[in-house]
């Protein structure tokens, strides 16, 4: 009698693959078909991600760092890119280490060095250039996406962005506000949003007078926050992505009067930071979403001069670990807060002490290419229209 080799239950290859890094289904996608579509199919993606993001450990999360060596706002070719650096580490890493040393990271070389982070979700990275073109991006599968135009009066004055994901209609989703100048110096609100499903940009009409002072709105509850001045006073106005519909929350009752920023704490808490001439930080929790009550002050960072740009923290970002800490990102420092009263400690990345802007992300699968349209475009190892391969 022939021995055959044993057949695995298709339930049980899925539940082994499912728990394996990205890079290691990136290889695993070329064994067969049937292990391609199955890892690049949408139920997948989508089991694959939540065991990542559900991880205590926090292996899967990552921080990139981005390094801006040397260019001129004039210097915003394809070449000045090998100016730039892009490194990242493991978020477990800075937990469990004082000192650690980054990966590089490749990027893609056809996306303008000129740009900011919009933000991080599911894995994709949004940025913005100066030329008001959008990019997704996902570092863990290599792949990227130019957005179609987001078109606007040519006079106004700044915008502001944000990008999230709409769980209701499973669609990504870039928010933009434009503060347009009107003949008789008054201001004007125009908000278009971009949808990745259907790829193309649309009016939101109903917004409120708002006047942002936060660029990058944060997505926390399926809502992008910016924290503004309505009707002379600061406040956090909420965009809905799935409904369309504004809203307002109020700051904390003993803020300072200061600058302040919005920030998350995992993907359903609102955080507050507030800073004002005194260098001292203070941050804020919100327990219980839109609650005003609830705002509960968690901890004081002392800031020091060299950790401000231009009289204002750089990029901030808070993140939970497993147990009580508390990871605090800003400027270019890692800082982690212990809820049990512990002394602050820092944690120090070798040779990339001096980055222009940070971001936390999660590897994962997700594609940013568009979901309607053609069936390739959910094989992650094809092109689709307006969409690229790293070399």
């Amino acid at each position: 009698m022939e021995n055959s080799i044993p057949v695995l239950p298709e339930e049980l290859v899925t539940e082994i693959l499912s728990r394996l890094p990205v890079k290691s289904l990136l290889k695993f996608m070329c064994v067969s078909k049937s292990w391609l579509a199955l890892i690049s199919s949408p139920e997948f993606v989508k089991t694959h991600l939540s065991l990542n993001a559900n991880n205590n450990e926090y292996t899967c999360h990552k921080v990139m760092m981005f390094e801006r060596t040397a260019y001129t706002f004039r210097d915003c070719s394809v070449s000045s890119l090998f100016n730039n650096s892009f490194r990242d580490c493991s978020v477990s890493s800075l937990f469990n280490n004082s000192s650690i040393r980054a990966n590089n990271l490749d990027y893609p070389r056809q996306v303008p060095c000129c740009f900011n982070m919009v933000g991080s979700v599911n894995g994709l990275i949004c940025l913005v250039s100066q030329l008001k073109e959008f990019f997704l991006w996902n570092p863990s599968i290599r792949k990227y996406k130019k957005l179609s135009d987001c078109k606007t009066k040519t006079n106004f004055v700044y915008s502001v962005y944000g990008f999230g994901y709409d769980e209701f209609h499973d669609d990504y989703k870039v928010v933009v506000i434009f503060i347009i100048g009107r003949d008789d110096f008054s201001l004007q609100i125009e908000v278009k949003e971009y949808s990745l499903k259907i790829d193309s940009w649309r009016m939101v009409d109903n917004c409120p007078s708002i006047t942002p002072l936060q660029q990058s709105g944060m997505f926390v509850n399926g809502k992008l926050h910016w924290v503004s001045v309505i009707d002379l006073k600061q406040s956090i106005i909420s965009f809905d992505l799935a409904y369309g519909k504004w809203g307002e929350m109020e700051l904390p009752c003993y803020w300072k009067g200061g600058r302040g920023e919005v920030l998350s704490l995992g993907s359903d808490r609102l955080v507050f930071c507030d800073y004002d001439e005194t260098y001292m930080l203070d941050v804020w929790l919100m327990k219980e979403y839109g609650v005003k009550e609830s705002w509960m002050k968690m901890f004081t960072i002392k800031i020091s001069k060299d950790q401000l740009v231009y009289g204002f923290l750089g990029q901030r970002r808070v993140h939970m670990a497993s147990g009580s800490e508390i990871l605090v990102v800003f400027g270019s420092s890692f800082m982690i807060y212990n809820t049990k009263g512990d002394p602050l400690r820092s944690s120090k990345i070798i040779e990339a002490n001096n980055w222009d802007e940070a971001e936390i992300y999660i590897e994962s699968l997700v594609c940013p290419f568009s979901t309607v349209g053609t069936e390739d475009a959910t094989k992650m190892g094809l092109k689709s229209s307006g969409c690229g391969t790293m070399k």
